[in-house]
C-alpha cells in the first residue's frame, strides 16, 4: 500500500504533466488562430485588389490600394501574434 506523501508525490507530478500539455495545446490553438486571421487578411488585400483592376477611375484604384495595405499590414500583425504564439509554446515546453 502507498504513503500518503507517495501518493501526494505521484498526484502533484501528474497535475503538472496536464498544465503543461493545456499550456502548449493552449498556446498552439491560438497561434493556429492568429495565422488563420493573417491568411484572411492577406486573401481580403488580394479581392480588393482585384476589384479595382477593371475600374477606370484613379481615385477608385487609389482607395483600393489603401485598403488592401490596411488588409496587408493586418496580415503582418496577425502574423507576429503567431510567432509570439509559437515561441510562447517553446518556453511553455521547455520551462514547465
Amino acid at each position: 500500500m502507498k504513503s500518503f506523501k507517495t501518493f501526494m508525490m505521484e498526484h502533484e507530478q501528474l497535475e503538472e504533466a496536464i498544465v503543461k500539455k493545456g499550456a502548449v495545446a493552449a498556446y498552439a490553438l491560438q497561434g493556429r488562430n492568429h495565422g488563420n486571421n493573417g491568411v484572411r487578411s492577406y486573401n481580403k488585400a488580394k479581392q480588393t485588389l482585384r476589384a479595382a483592376t477593371n475600374a477606370k477611375s484613379t481615385d477608385i484604384k487609389i482607395d483600393a490600394l489603401t485598403r488592401a495595405m490596411i488588409d496587408l499590414l493586418d496580415g503582418l500583425v496577425s502574423q507576429r501574434h503567431q510567432i509570439g504564439s509559437v515561441s510562447a509554446q517553446v518556453t511553455a515546453l521547455s520551462v514547465l
